[in-house]
């Protein structure tokens, strides 16, 4: 690789990002179960863990090198499969030294608003 070691997100070198797509026509996450659990590893202290429950269509975009993991579904899901899809992304920098943390270019977003947690809230 032309960019060497870095860490991700670091200026003017690609970032790496994971998009998770849940593909499930139905999943009842209170019923069911099954949600995708995100560890926030810097904040080793009470091991942080946040829930996001499998829902029809939902996306969750990501750094790659968030630590996650899906949880059993419970027994009340009986042999329902719970289907996603994981696309890894890599984003090139246009400039060089571009700033690779915050990519909307001073634009504004027409994403919802973002919901930090764990060491990433502290750093806001």
């Amino acid at each position: 690789d032309v960019y060497g070691r870095y860490p991700n997100r670091a200026a003017g070198k690609p970032r790496f990002m994971s998009c998770l797509v849940y593909l499930n026509d139905e999943w009842d996450g209170d019923k069911w179960g099954a949600p995708t659990r995100f560890v926030d590893v810097p904040t080793d202290d009470d091991l942080m863990t946040y829930d996001v429950t499998a829902r029809p269509g939902r996306v969750v975009i990501m750094d790659q090198d968030v630590g996650h993991t899906v949880v059993a579904p419970t027994a009340a899901a009986g042999k329902r499969p719970r289907y996603s899809l994981v696309w890894k992304l890599i984003l090139h920098p246009r400039t060089i030294g571009q700033d690779m943390k915050y990519l909307a270019g001073g634009r504004g977003s027409p994403w919802p608003e973002i919901e930090y947690f764990g060491s990433a809230a502290q750093n806001q």
